[in-house]
C-alpha cells in the first residue's frame, strides 16, 4: 500500500531571471513499511523535499498525498491535527522541550491530541530504545544519542502513517550515529513503521530499503 506519494511537486523561490529551482517536478512514491534513503549534496532540494511532505511548506505547485489525503486540500488547523497524527520526525537537533522530563517529551503529541498513550505500546518502544531508566531524566541531563533516542520514541509513539528523519546523526559522533541509525532501521523492521530519511552520506544511506537521488532539485535515481 502506497503511505506517501509526491506528484510534479515544485518549490521555487525568487522571480525571474533569478529564480531558485529548489524542487523542480518530482515524483516519489514511498510504499507501507519501507525504510527509504533520499541522498543530496548541500542545496540539491532533499531537505525542501522533507518539508513539503511533513507538511511544514507549502509548494509553489503540484501535490503531496499522505495516506491519500491531499495536504494541499487543508487549512492550517486540519494540517496541524494530520501532521501529529500521521507523521513523525526527528530533527537534527532533537527538538526536545526542555522543561519536560522524558516521559512527558515522548507522550507530548498523544496528549496535545487530548488522548492517552498505548501503555504497553509505549512500554514497547521505550525498552526497544533502552530509555527504561531515563524516563524522569530532563534532556539536559542526557546525552546527544539518549536525546535522540528520546526523538525517535516521541516520533514513534503515535503510530503514525510516516517518519521523517532529517539529518538525525548530523549532531552525533561515530559510535553513536551508527547505534541510532541500527535503532532507525530497527523500529522500521519491528514496528513495519515506514521512514523517510534524509542525508548527504552515502554509508548512511545504505542501511534504507532503497536509495533516492536528488541533485537540483530533481529526482535523478
Amino acid at each position: 500500500m502506497r503511505v506517501l506519494q509526491t506528484v510534479d511537486l515544485k518549490k521555487y523561490y525568487g522571480e525571474e531571471p533569478n529564480i531558485t529551482r529548489a524542487l523542480d517536478g518530482v515524483n516519489f512514491s514511498v510504499d507501507d513499511g519501507e525504510f527509504v534513503a533520499v541522498v543530496g549534496t548541500s542545496g540539491s532540494g532533499k531537505s525542501t523535499l522533507l518539508h513539503m511532505i511533513g507538511g511544514l511548506d507549502t509548494p509553489t505547485s503540484g501535490s503531496v498525498f499522505v495516506r491519500d489525503k491531499d495536504l494541499s486540500k487543508m487549512n492550517d488547523e486540519q494540517l496541524t491535527i494530520f501532521r501529529r497524527r500521521n507523521i513523525g520526525f526527528i530533527f537534527q537537533n532533537y527538538n526536545l522541550v526542555p522543561i519536560l522530563n522524558v516521559y512527558e517529551n515522548i507522550v507530548l503529541p498523544i496528549e496535545l491530541d487530548g488522548d492517552t498513550a498505548d501503555q504497553r505500546f509505549m512500554d514497547n518502544v521505550v525498552n526497544m530504545l533502552g530509555l527504561d531508566d531515563k524516563l524522569k531524566n530532563m534532556p539536559n541531563h542526557l546525552s546527544g544519542g539518549q536525546q535522540q533516542r528520546v526523538a525517535i520514541a516521541r516520533a514513534l509513539i503515535t503510530k503514525p502513517a510516516i517518519i521523517l528523519a532529517d539529518e538525525p546523526t548530523g549532531n552525533l559522533d561515530s559510535k553513536t550515529s551508527a547505534d541510532v541509525l541500527g535503532l532507525i532501521k530497527r523500529t522500521s523492521t519491528e514496528f513495519h513503521q515506514t521512514v523517510v530519511m534524509i542525508t548527504h552520506n552515502n554509508d548512511i544511506a545504505r542501511l534504507a530499503d532503497r536509495i533516492v537521488r536528488i541533485e537540483d532539485g530533481k529526482i535523478v535515481g
